[in-house]
């Protein structure tokens, strides 16, 4: 047939439709702007219907919101998500008619098409504008038949983008599986939202641009007004399309939503009723033209899992600064291992499990002669890192210590070195910059312990990711075995608080590296992973235990937490306490023999401190003390210094730790905790003042940034030096030390093979 007879040609049109020729798709959208066609366009997209199944109805998500709120630019960034997760995505764009021409000025799909990936447009995404015509409530009079016909094509998603009128903006209801409402940062008082009858048929509520002042008023003032939807309040979610944060968590959520307009559809199918999801008749997928050959369940794996495994797989370079810290960070941790090896409660924890199960070749644990399988070692080392609560810091919606990963990171890495293969430090380092970025970009947004969940479950996640990596692990074993590392759940922070704070806490990160070397070396064995570890329906960590939110990565998986991660360079103490014992040190010269007259003590701190070291009563052991706020002031104001041993029973006993305590009052300063989350600053701040019983007091002493911070490294670099001697001088002679810590004097150290670096800390 000419080209010129199968422009009109509708039967033929269709049957090409249904092979995934795009050029048919795109002229069977341009006759249904003719009425005159919908019932010959309708008739032949209708043969095949007995083929219809609920895998193969493609969803439809209607984006809406007025003009102005950045619906075309979410819609670009949601797009190019879903196209890299093997997604084929259609957009119908309803652009404002031309009051002279009727015709669409195209303003959406220049918007879309501009912002995201042109490989991804070119393949897996199609956009198609649309005029709008007045009265029509913000979507196109064809639409309908237009969805039919992308449907037939076989898309995986569609989204329509409407007009943006508004309040009026309610049409599209009638037409899409779900309804995604987008609003902006002040827009409107509380009284507008009851007044939006759109905020009314709303399925999920976006805020973009929460890069933007009022953007958490904006979540408050929508929430005030949040309409009870079957059941349960509309779901919220706060993006910036121009930042690109909250969009991968927003897709998952988008997913959910999705699976519970699917099942709603089976119930309908179990009930004899009607299980179309919406008005339109729905039509088989075929696949479009171009398609990969991934897996269906490949294709619906978790996007977390799948951006996780992206990352550290792929061969993108950091920063100078990273590498730099990376060192410094491998540095301390080792140091702050070598000096818990000088308490018993942490060395009777150490070697096999059961007496005698050793390995050799095996990995060696700095400062000990153990030699050791792999898993077992990894508990080792993780151990004594973390056992004095010394080593690095990250603080966010989550908290954590990002270099408990070296314990898994080192014992893969030494014990393949010791098979022969070639590894070698600066493997160990881009390792590292991996393991502290996805941990600590976990923790931006995702709150584990407001469920009660402890933090090292990101210990887990992110040693498992890197440690498969590290074993030869292909990019399917990673996301295999992180989704194991997610199905393990959660560790409870029940060990972290009263009445039950003990020494688990100090453990616990061996214990979840550990088990993430183990899912590594179990995923190379070609064990299995689940692709919806996250996001499955009732079964899901994200419904069992994350009480239905998304898990969010809500930036860019790069180098970010490297460069910004937080020293304890003074003081072995819980971080939020960190400024507190500074500004108390401060304070101490200045009480001279006035002791007695102390009347009170008023410390000003963030809202995570007031959760999580804010204790008053009995401390029951040095697990106790080292993340009570109040202890940790009252030792550095008596001694005017803070060690490890001023958590001891012997120091805990001196009765002026507890008069001091009783005379505390700790409050929350508001702009401490807004500051804190801030993304630009992450400070810590603390302030301790003094009153004494004659009605005089001290200086209020205010620090705000801790000595380990990003704007305080020049600063602490030397001091963290000092530690590291001061750390290595409890374990080996001065000469030892003095050539372990030059070994860090350059980047040389990038190119030593892994073996021979932990030779030289091992006791023989």
């Amino acid at each position: 047939m000419s080209p010129h007879l199968l422009r009109n040609d509708v039967a033929t049109l269709v049957q090409r439709l249904r092979g995934g020729d795009r050029w048919s798709l795109a002229r069977l959208l341009t006759l249904a702007l003719s009425p005159d066609l919908h019932s010959e366009l309708m008739a032949e997209l209708s043969k095949d219907d007995s083929l219809i199944t609920a895998d193969n109805d493609a969803p439809v998500f209607a984006v809406t919101g007025s003009a102005g709120v950045g619906k075309s630019s979410l819609l670009s960034r949601l797009a190019s998500k879903f196209a890299e997760q093997g997604e084929y995505v259609g957009v119908l764009a309803c652009d404002p008619e031309s009051p002279l021409t009727g015709g669409a000025v195209l303003g959406d799909r220049c918007r879309i098409a501009g912002g995201t990936n042109s490989l991804q447009m070119s393949h897996r995404v199609f956009i198609r504008s649309l005029s709008t015509e007045s009265g029509k409530q913000g979507v196109a009079a064809n639409l309908a038949v237009m969805l039919r016909i992308m449907k037939a094509f076989g898309f995986d998603r569609i989204f329509i983008e409407t007009v943006g009128s508004g309040q009026g903006d309610v049409a599209v209801r009638e037409l899409a599986d779900s309804v995604v409402l987008v609003v902006q940062p002040q827009t409107g008082d509380a009284l507008q939202w009851e007044k939006a009858g759109v905020f009314e048929i709303a399925d999920l509520i976006v805020v973009n641009k929460s890069d933007l002042a009022g953007a958490d008023q904006t979540v408050a003032e929508i929430q005030a007004q949040n309409p009870a939807k079957d059941g349960g309040s509309v779901p919220i979610a706060k993006v910036s399309s121009a930042q690109d944060t909250g969009i991968l968590a927003l897709c998952d959520t988008i997913k959910r939503m999705q699976n519970l307009v699917d099942r709603s559809a089976k119930e309908r199918d179990d009930d004899g009723s009607n299980g179309s999801r919406t008005s339109l008749p729905a039509s088989p997928s075929s696949s479009p033209s171009g398609r990969s050959n991934m897996s269906e369940s490949q294709r619906h794996t978790d996007a977390v899992l799948q951006q996780i495994a992206d990352y550290v797989c792929d061969s993108t370079d950091f920063s100078d600064e990273a590498w730099t810290t990376a060192r410094l960070c491998l540095l301390d941790s080792l140091g702050c291992g070598l000096l818990a090896l000088n308490y018993p409660q942490c060395s009777k924890l150490l070697g096999p499990v059961v007496p005698g199960a050793t390995l050799s070749p095996g990995a060696r644990v700095p400062g000990t002669s153990l030699e050791l399988d792999p898993v077992t070692a990894a508990f080792n080392i993780g151990c004594i890192i973390r056992w004095l609560d010394y080593n690095d810091t990250w603080l966010a919606a989550e908290w954590g210590h990002p270099s408990d990963n070296f314990g898994g990171i080192l014992a893969v890495a030494e014990y393949r070195s010791r098979l022969g293969d070639s590894v070698t430090i600066r493997d160990v380092l881009r390792a590292a910059i991996q393991a502290y970025e996805i941990q600590g970009v976990l923790a931006l947004e995702n709150s584990f312990n407001r469920v009660g969940l402890d933090h090292v479950l990101l210990v887990r996640v992110a040693t498992t990711a890197v440690t498969t990596k590290l074993l030869g692990g292909s990019r399917d074993q990673v996301m295999n075995a992180l989704s194991n590392a997610w199905i393990d759940g959660g560790t409870l922070r029940t060990y972290r608080h009263a009445p039950n704070t003990g020494s688990r806490k100090s453990w616990a990160a061996g214990d979840a590296t550990r088990r993430g070397v183990q899912l590594a070396l179990w995923s190379l064995t070609g064990e299995m992973g689940y692709a919806t570890a996250l996001t499955a329906e009732h079964w899901g960590f994200e419904d069992v235990l994350f009480a239905g939110r998304a898990i969010q990565l809500t930036r860019s998986l790069d180098d970010y937490v490297m460069e910004n991660i937080l020293f304890k360079v003074a003081f072995p103490a819980e971080f939020h306490a960190q400024t507190a014992a500074e500004a108390a040190i401060a304070l101490h010269p200045k009480i001279g023999n006035r002791w007695d007259e102390i009347d009170r003590i008023r410390i000003e701190t963030q809202e995570s401190a007031m959760r999580i070291i804010n204790k008053t009563g009995p401390l029951n052991n040095p697990a106790d003390r080292d993340h009570c706020l109040q202890y940790i002031v009252a030792a550095a104001l008596l001694h005017g210094r803070l060690d490890s041993d001023h958590y001891e029973q012997a120091a805990a006993e001196d009765p002026r730790i507890d008069k001091l305590r009783e005379c505390m009052q700790v409050v929350e300063q508001p702009h401490y905790s807004t500051d804190y989350l801030d993304p630009e600053k992450r400070s810590i701040a603390n302030s301790v003042q003094l009153f004494f019983s004659d009605g005089s007091h001290s200086e209020r002493v205010e620090i705000e940034y801790p000595l380990g911070h990003r704007r305080r490294r020049d600063e602490a670099l030397p001091l963290l030096r000092e530690k590291f001697r001061n750390n290595v001088a409890t374990r080996f002679d001065s000469v030892r030390a003095a050539s372990l810590e030059s070994l860090f004097a350059s980047d040389a150290i990038d190119d030593l093979p892994v073996d021979e670096f932990i030779d030289k800390f091992v006791v023989r």
